[in-house]
């Protein structure tokens, strides 16, 4: 592959999210809609703003559960993509794939919390178009614009962390399959 960055690869990209997900399917108690994978995307931002704390010197023991240690800030930024993107090919809405140019974050505390931003209006896009929620005042982005915007701000975290996010993607896939086979499902 000639480009780098997850944006332009998302081809590949949403071809691996479908995979995993009819993978998590069948380990799943229920079934997965837009709304489930919200509420995922919201685990996973979580994860990576206990990785945020951690990079900026903050204590975090308080937040953290020992027993399922969080630090790995490349992993939990791709799993914040695994479950924006799960979103939309949960709702047949797939992002486009000419990347937006993100407005310039200052610092990595920034970028994420332009994330955290992002994510937020993704998950309500999510419930409105699920009809889980009310349509709010203002403008509602189409749920695949909305995706796009939370790649567009995960890529733009990864530039500040120095990560490349499309190996770490498709390292987080390979370790989603190494578990899901210890889970008994071997594919």
């Amino acid at each position: 592959m000639n480009s780098s960055t997850l944006s332009d690869n998302l081809h590949e990209v949403l071809g691996e999210v479908r995979r995993l997900r009819r993978r998590f399917a069948r380990t799943a108690p229920a079934e997965w809609d837009p709304v489930t994978a919200a509420a995922e995307l919201s685990v996973q931002v979580g994860h990576l703003a206990l990785c945020v704390l951690r990079r900026q010197g903050r204590d975090v023991g308080d937040l953290e559960d020992t027993q399922r240690p969080i630090t790995d800030v490349g992993d939990e930024l791709a799993d914040v993509a695994l479950a924006a993107l799960s979103i939309a090919v949960l709702a047949d809405a797939d992002p486009d794939s000419s990347s937006r140019k993100p407005p310039p974050a200052g610092d990595e505390v920034e970028a994420f919390l332009r994330l955290l931003v992002a994510a937020g209006t993704l998950s309500e896009t999510a419930m409105v178009v699920c009809r889980y929620r009310h349509r709010p005042n203002g403008l509602l982005l189409p749920l695949s614009e909305a995706a796009s915007r939370v790649i567009t701000a995960c890529e733009a975290l990864a530039n500040h962390l120095g990560l490349d996010l499309l190996a770490e993607f498709r390292s987080m896939a390979v370790d989603a399959d190494a578990f899901l086979k210890s889970r008994g499902d071997g594919e």
